[in-house]
């Protein structure tokens, strides 16, 4: 077992994360234009669209599915597979976009599938892209590149990106209007770094953390989930609302010391009745929301996504593990990250 030589801890990674956003997010540059002109292309003829990514991307394919089928207005069909998905899936040719969501661009299975999908491709990455697909790439000159085991800044640059080409679809992108969504951000990340200090649990002796999610959290649940396995700070089980229902609530029975993790939006009356439920039995609930929030979905879900951030760090630091550089078995990691073979 060793530690990342190549990454920083935690508290460095976390501390340089909110000057890392406003340098991605920088109004003196053009990305945020890059990223808007991508939607419009996938919006033309709201053509279905195959969203590739695997790892911590998948929290910016989840985002990116999210924005898609809103703005399409139930007219767009969006999937989101997984790299070595798209050798097995018999209907890739009834898809006509495929965005895939790489930080480098070097995936195992994504050059493979770029040079086989016959429709319009996109890259959504870090750097210059050697691949035969158009390029949206999400760093510039004032990015400090982050050194970290668990994304955080590469999940939530191309994130910020989204969030901000979502909100100037119809309008100028101008200077002013990516500075007020900046201010916003920040607003947010404050915010959401201070309910997770008032929170008063210790997950010390915490194995294991149960999320219940749906659809509308998927991408700030799919944060909580890969950032706890990667850095092996704890083991995190997805629990659909509507699935709980149907016996998933036994594993909570039978692990009464497991912490109960509750995403949500808008209080639906299954939500009520769940969380209604569930506090009156156990004590090990905390629900996290989007309430003191009045804007859209997009803007609620990236609130929720910075929570499971700062949560994600909280958990790791109380089970005396550093999140962005933790301990891991340097042969598997070195065996199976570099494998380029056969998908």
């Amino acid at each position: 077992m060793r530690k990342h030589t190549y990454t920083e801890c935690a508290e460095i990674n976390f501390s340089k994360l909110e000057e890392r956003l406003m340098a991605i997010n920088n109004p003196n540059f053009t990305k945020a234009d890059e990223f808007r002109e991508m939607l419009y292309s996938l919006m033309v003829d709201y053509r279905p669209t195959l969203i590739m990514a695997t790892g911590g991307s998948k929290v910016v394919a989840y985002y990116l599915q999210l924005i898609l089928e809103q703005i399409g207005l139930g007219g767009m069909i969006c999937e989101v597979i997984e790299p070595r998905d798209y050798f097995y899936k018999e209907n890739i040719r009834l898809f006509s976009n495929l965005v895939v969501i790489s930080a480098s661009g070097k995936s195992n299975g994504i050059q493979e599938a770029v040079s086989d999908f016959p429709g319009n491709k996109y890259l959504i990455c870090e750097g210059e892209n050697f691949l035969d697909c158009s390029s949206v790439s999400w760093s510039n000159e004032c990015f400090e590149k982050e050194k970290s085991f668990v994304s955080l800044a590469t999940s939530l640059g191309p994130i910020t990106l989204l969030l901000t080409a979502i909100h100037s679809l119809n309008l100028e992108l101008c200077p002013v209007e990516i500075q007020r969504i900046n201010e916003k951000v920040l607003e947010l990340f404050s915010k959401s770094q201070d309910k997770i200090r008032e929170l008063s649990i210790n997950f010390h002796n915490v194995d294991l953390i149960q999320v219940l999610s749906g659809y509308d959290t998927r991408a700030s649940s799919s944060v909580l989930e890969s950032n706890l396995v990667e850095s092996g700070a704890c083991i995190p089980v997805l629990h659909d609302k509507g699935s709980f229902c149907h016996g998933r609530s036994n594993l909570l029975f039978q692990n009464p010391d497991s912490q109960f993790v509750y995403l949500t939006h808008r209080r639906k009356m299954l939500d009520q009745v769940l969380m209604d439920c569930l506090t009156l039995e156990y004590s090990n609930v905390s629900v996290f929301h989007t309430e003191d929030l009045t804007d859209d979905v997009f803007w609620k879900e990236y609130y929720l996504i910075l929570q499971m951030y700062f949560l994600s760090k909280k958990i790791a630091e109380d089970r005396g593990i550093d999140l962005t550089q933790p301990e891991y078995n340097s042969s598997i990691v070195q065996k199976t990250y570099k494998y380029r073979g056969e998908m």
